[in-house]
């Protein structure tokens, strides 16, 4: 019975060794229901460089106003374009219900001294774009590069930040909605070249909704562990040898014990069998007496049925015991 249910055992373990490889999944480090940076990933974000005046790198998480931002150091008349992929933020199936996108900015001087002014930039989306080049151009289809959300910044005091300025990009048309169809669906953070001082961009606080104002449930299914037939396979001969190792000891005791006491009873039915039968002594015939009635007829023992009751018996308590053994050790 141990054999038995260690081996049990063993395949269940190997069975959910192997569904938890398969089953388990997580998210792109994104919040459940707005993007917030506070895990510190990018990994989902790229600077788009199709023009020589394009910011090309720079964006890391910081904290900033209490919180962790995306930040991006935007040096003058430079462009900067964040492209967002949809793709890693959630479900194609569910990037086709979204009606609107929020996103926090704030704007601050990069130099010690030096005022911000006045900054515009826009929020924008499309279907697809190169994520070998970096560039948009004609992957941008399906649907096609679209403005929607414009914004200003201001801040006219030197070494002050802007206040936060949340603006949305709106998905008005049909046509400007995301499909099936798109090659790498992004949108897209673009700040004007319009500034003639160095300035520090942070963004927080992604907030994606459907068309009636919902948001979107975020992250996606992370790829499963792929575990070969044969890794499977040997996994579980490994543990079914381990687990035979381990009992196959104590039954082997168990047997050879088992053995010992069937030998012992057998030995007692062969010295029974060998016992010699004492024959009875014969009974003299008693003469006829002449028209007398029948006398009484002595009750006789008869030595071979004596003995027949004693091995009966032996055998049967020996088998007893065997039995109670057998069932002890079981």
């Amino acid at each position: 019975m141990k054999l038995k249910k260690t081996l049990a055992l063993a395949g269940a373990l190997a069975i959910a060794a192997s569904a938890v490889s398969v089953f388990s999944t997580a998210t792109s480090a994104i919040g459940s229901d707005k993007i917030d940076f506070e895990d510190g990933d990018t990994s989902f974000i790229y600077l788009n460089t199709d023009s020589s005046d394009c910011v090309s790198s720079g964006l890391e998480v910081v904290d900033f106003n209490g919180s962790k931002q995306l930040k991006l150091d935007i040096p003058k008349n430079q462009i900067p374009k964040i492209w967002f992929d949809l793709d890693s933020i959630m479900p194609r199936d569910t990037a086709v219900q979204i009606g609107t996108i929020d996103v926090q900015l704030t704007m601050a001087p990069k130099n010690a001294g030096e005022a911000l002014g006045w900054a515009g930039g826009t929020i924008g989306s499309a279907g697809g774009f190169d994520r070998e080049k970096m560039q948009g151009g004609s992957a941008q289809k399906n649907p096609d590069w679209a403005n929607g959300g414009d914004f200003t910044i201001e801040a006219y005091d030197p070494d002050v930040a802007s206040e936060p300025v949340v603006t949305t990009k709106k998905f008005l048309l049909p046509s400007q909605k995301y499909s099936a169809a798109g090659t790498n669906p992004f949108f897209g953070v673009m700040v004007w070249a319009n500034a003639d001082v160095d300035r520090v961009l942070y963004i927080d606080n992604i907030v994606i909704k459907d068309g009636k104002g919902n948001a979107l449930p975020l992250g996606i299914a992370a790829a499963a562990e792929e575990t070969t037939a044969a890794e499977t396979e040997a996994a579980a001969e490994e543990t079914t040898a381990a687990a035979v190792e381990e009992t196959a000891a104590p039954a082997a005791e168990e047997v050879v014990e088992d053995v010992e006491i069937v030998e012992e009873v057998e030995e007692v039915e062969e010295v029974v069998e060998e016992a010699p039968v004492e024959e009875a002594a014969p009974v003299a015939e008693a003469a006829p007496a002449a028209e007398a009635a029948p006398a009484p007829v002595a009750a006789t023992t008869s030595t071979n049925t004596g003995n027949t009751g004693v091995a009966a018996i032996a055998v049967v308590m020996a088998a007893a015991g065997l039995a109670a053994a057998i069932s002890k050790r079981k």
